[in-house]
């Protein structure tokens, strides 16, 4: 087998940008539950998410709030969509979609981050099972 280099190994890192790191590391560490995996604040960044190899949301401090709510394309997976979303509305998560079931088979909820980026969360467990057709 020929050995491929320069290959595309993995998604690394997602940034968003957010207007205080204090305030979105509360939001991200302390209510999502992301771990902090790097913290470069003396840089405006920090980076959170699960242990290796998955892709981890890298936080960019610009001091600068989004007026309107800006779609991150971020995508987080969960066991419970139901019980996630009672977590996060009792922390006081604002949703923009409530969880709901898709034609497609999962159900999905979207929410917003304290700088009003959106990120959304799925629970389809049979995503990479289910036949898709025309």
């Amino acid at each position: 087998m020929k050995k491929m280099n320069g290959r595309i190994t993995r998604v690394w890192l997602t940034m968003i940008r957010v207007s205080n790191m204090e305030r979105a590391i509360r939001f991200y560490n302390d209510i999502l539950g992301l771990p902090i995996k790097l913290d470069a604040r003396k840089f405006n960044h920090v980076e959170v998410g699960p242990k290796e190899p998955l892709a981890k949301i890298g936080l960019h401090a610009t001091g600068k709030k989004h007026k309107r709510k800006k779609r991150t394309g971020i995508v987080f997976d969960t066991d419970d969509i139901h019980a996630l979303y009672k977590r996060l509305k009792a922390s006081g998560v604002k949703f923009t979609l409530k969880p709901t079931k898709m034609p497609w088979g999962g159900v999905v909820a979207d929410f917003l981050d304290p700088d009003n980026n959106e990120l959304e969360v799925v629970q389809d467990p049979m995503h990479y099972d289910r036949q898709y057709s025309n």
